[in-house]
């Protein structure tokens, strides 16, 4: 059989059909890029020429994987909600990068697979071994909208299934440029109103945008992230690609995956190194009347800012939530952060600088610039819980007066109250008080008196207490979940009740009380305590009804695991709003409430507030001190790390106990910490009932350790116009005081971790010792 003869092409058809096979191949490259742009979106620019369409698509974020790709099962159907469990879509995730689908429990396979997630259990036991997948989250709907300060966008649920409760709908993102270095943005129920907090520094911006950005922000629509750059070098430094936006009624989670792993800040808890540990470690807030300890207890304040340092050009960037719910932040060494709080919206604040000084700067012109102190307020201060009578207060006071210790304010703790009640003092242990008070004053000292905000309910004819009387006729009580009846709680006096400071009417009553007792004592300053709010038993006298706001379906890792464990019943309700909203706030509110009765008891003065619990912002009224701490060298080192970050916090005028509060002090220990505490911004040696003296006189006339406190006071006294002028930095432009090392020699990452050594401002070294 003869073959059949094949063709032979020609060079020029052999490169006709090259060219036209590669041209195929191009096009079908095109159709994907094309695709995938179209999920992308760059949020319109008021920093430059002409505004962008807000249509039109941006670069995709090389680092990212699989962020901008449509679902591959098809768009959702936006008028349906998961019922069941929907199929998860996992495609491989950096260990690193897993975002935890199962923080409350042990996790298993059935509740991973329950909650629509991730299932791996390779890798290290921190490691979450379910993560979540791409189905739970938000995708944008239309394109975003330009306003005069910066865009909107309509966000719509993805079908997932429920981890807490379902997602809520329909979200509004609402961003602004407020300013050439900060940007705002926060994510609300587009259909029904949430609780916001009412700060009394931050108001709605209404302003238009800012011009020369230092940032860039961008929009990724399925599933919907956001990111922020850093424009002069591009860097990416807010990137919520990393994990799921939840939104559910009673639990809301965002994560960022960050530039660098050296972050500082968050609180308030005993960090035992001030850069924080990125190794999965998980941060509970929310205000709670607990011992300071070495293990991760959320204590008495609310602080979510954290500061980022990018690299050794000092460049920097500050994150803050604005939100005053139970929370927790969690994190991880991708390096990256997750917020989970449990109620009203997700406001975040991004600061960019160009050292991490300005982002501190940055910050505190958002909630407030510290308040100058006093003169007075930077010396030396004298406390202890239970002198027991005014003869033994006055005792001590005459031998450090004796010994010629620099020292100008004395402390009165609840003992010097009657039955331990606000705005009375004990007519027989401390009968004389008044006439002390001026002895103080002839003799160039100030008295700073405790309040608690439990006030007792044990008010008779035979024995009115008129505290309680006027409150009552006032009505300016929290009240039980009815909204009428006033909270009963247990505290100092026994069974009290606690003021509404954030009802206008409290401040009146605060304000008259304080002005009743001037008349009788004769105070300088005012010590407010006991202010998450405390309570000794749980939520109330008759406990707690059990519905979702005392029990919600996820409970941050507080301590005790309950949210009205020895405070008030989250269902209480104040003028601001319900306890579980506003709890964070109370020793906040307090603060303000005495402030303003601080402007009517000290007119034309500036007048010292000392306040345990703490928001953003507190500085603007109050010093804070650390807790009731413990006689130790490790609480000794860890006063430190709190001491740096209340800088960050706006709340400059800061210290712990010196010596310690509980457990009797040796004298070594408290010899180096009286020559640490010399240099603590806010300087008082306190400690508790029923401990040895340890003032430093009563260590004996010629003990090393009264010599060795006379001598580094002495120096502090020398500093203290410098000392007074960073103050004045601080409340006219918002810088710190006590500063970390990182903040002046950022150049030399050997600092970036130091955490036992700090500065006076730039120019002040403190090193003490801190070691048996």
């Amino acid at each position: 059989m003869a073959r059949k003869k094949l063709k032979k092409f020609t060079t020029l058809e052999i490169v006709l059909s090259v060219l036209l096979l590669v041209l195929f191949i191009i096009s079908i490259v095109l159709i994907v890029l094309l695709a995938k742009e179209s999920l992308k979106s760059t949020a319109p620019d008021p920093g430059t020429t002409g505004t962008p369409d807000p249509g039109t698509t941006g670069t995709p974020d090389p680092g990212t994987t699989g962020t901008t790709h449509p679902r591959t099962t098809g768009p959702p159907d936006p008028g349906t909600t998961a019922t069941t469990p929907v199929s998860a879509e996992c495609p491989v995730v950096n260990e690193l990068e897993r975002i935890n689908c199962i923080p409350d429990q042990p996790p298993t396979k059935a509740t991973c697979d329950q909650r629509g997630c991730c299932w791996n259990p390779q890798g290290a036991v921190s490691v979450p071994w379910c993560y979540y997948s791409k189905n739970h989250s938000y995708h944008m709907e239309g394109n975003l909208v330009n306003t005069n300060a910066g865009f909107t966008a309509r966000l719509k649920n993805l079908p997932s299934s429920p981890v807490f409760g379902s997602n809520v709908d329909n979200v509004l993102l609402t961003a602004e440029y407020q300013t050439s270095n900060r940007f705002h943005f926060k994510l609300t129920d587009q259909t029904n109103n949430r609780f916001e907090v009412p700060h009394e520094h931050m108001q709605s911006f209404s302003g238009n945008a800012a011009s020369s950005l230092t940032y860039q922000v961008e929009i990724s629509r399925q599933p919907f992230s956001i990111k922020v750059t850093r424009r002069s070098n591009n860097r990416v430094l807010f990137d919520s690609s990393i994990g799921p936006l939840l939104f559910a009624d009673q639990f809301l989670q965002l994560s960022t995956r960050l530039p660098s792993a050296n972050v500082y800040g968050l609180g308030e808890h005993v960090h035992q190194q001030y850069r924080h540990d990125m190794n999965w470690k998980t941060w509970p807030i929310f205000n709670r009347d607990t011992t300071p300890n070495g293990n991760g207890t959320n204590l008495y304040g609310a602080q979510t800012f954290f500061l980022c340092l990018e690299d050794a050009s000092g460049l920097s960037f500050g994150v803050f939530l604005m939100n005053s719910n139970a929370m927790e932040v969690v994190l991880q060494p991708a390096p990256a952060i997750t917020y989970r709080t449990i109620g009203g919206i997700l406001d975040f604040y991004v600061f960019l600088g160009n050292t991490p000084e300005q982002v501190v700067q940055e910050y505190l012109e958002l909630i407030g610039r510290p308040a100058l102190p006093s003169y007075w307020a930077l010396g030396f201060h004298l406390s202890r819980y239970e002198y027991g009578t005014l003869d033994n207060m006055r005792e001590v006071v005459e031998r450090n007066r004796a010994a010629q210790l620099p020292y100008d304010v004395q402390h009165a703790d609840i003992d010097y109250m009657d039955e331990r009640r606000d705005f009375t003092y004990d007519p027989v242990d401390f009968k004389g008080f008044p006439e002390f008070v001026n002895e103080l004053h002839n003799n160039g000292q100030k008295l700073v008196i405790i309040v608690d905000p439990a006030i007792s309910n044990n008010s008779s004819s035979s024995k009115p207490y008129g505290p309680y009387d006027r409150g009552s006729d006032m009505k300016i009580w929290v009240n039980s979940s009815d909204g009428v009846t006033p909270l009963i709680g247990e505290v100092w006096p026994g069974q009290s009740v606690f003021p509404d400071y954030t009802n206008p009417n409290c401040a009146v009553w605060w304000t008259k009380e304080f002005e009743l007792f001037h008349n009788q004592v004769e105070f300088d300053g005012i010590w407010i305590d006991m202010n998450e709010v405390s309570n000794f038993v749980d939520g109330s006298v008759s406990g707690c009804s059990t519905n979702n706001l005392n029990n919600p379906p996820f409970t941050p890792r507080i301590l005790d695991g309950y949210l009205f464990c020895k405070t008030l019943c989250m269902d209480a309700v104040q003028h601001w709003g319900k306890q579980y909203d506003v709890h964070n706030l109370y020793g906040y509110s307090m603060a303000v409430a005495t402030a303003e009765a601080a402007k009517t008891v000290f007119p034309n003065k500036r007048s010292f507030i000392l306040t345990r619990s703490t928001f953003a912002g507190s500085g603007k009224f109050a010093a804070h001190w650390l807790g009731d701490n413990t006689a130790t060298w490790d609480d000794l080192r860890w006063s430190i790390p709190g001491v740096l970050e209340f800088n960050l916090f706006g709340i400059p005028m800061v210290g712990p106990d010196i010596c310690g509060f509980a457990l009797d002090t040796p004298e070594e220990l408290c010899r180096r910490w009286m020559q640490l505490g010399a240099f603590y911004p806010f300087s008082r040696n306190h400690n508790g009932q029923g401990y040895k003296d340890q003032d430093p006189a009563s260590f004996g006339a010629d003990s090393l350790l009264l010599n060795s406190s006379r001598h580094y006071l002495n120096i502090r006294y020398t500093l203290l116009p410098y000392l007074y002028t960073l103050f004045f930095r601080a409340h006219s432009r918002g810088d710190t005081v006590a500063r970390p090392l990182l903040h002046e020699f950022y150049e030399d990452n050997s600092t970036w971790d130091v955490h036992q050594q700090f500065l006076w401002g730039p120019g002040l070294l403190i090193t003490p010792v801190l070691d048996e």
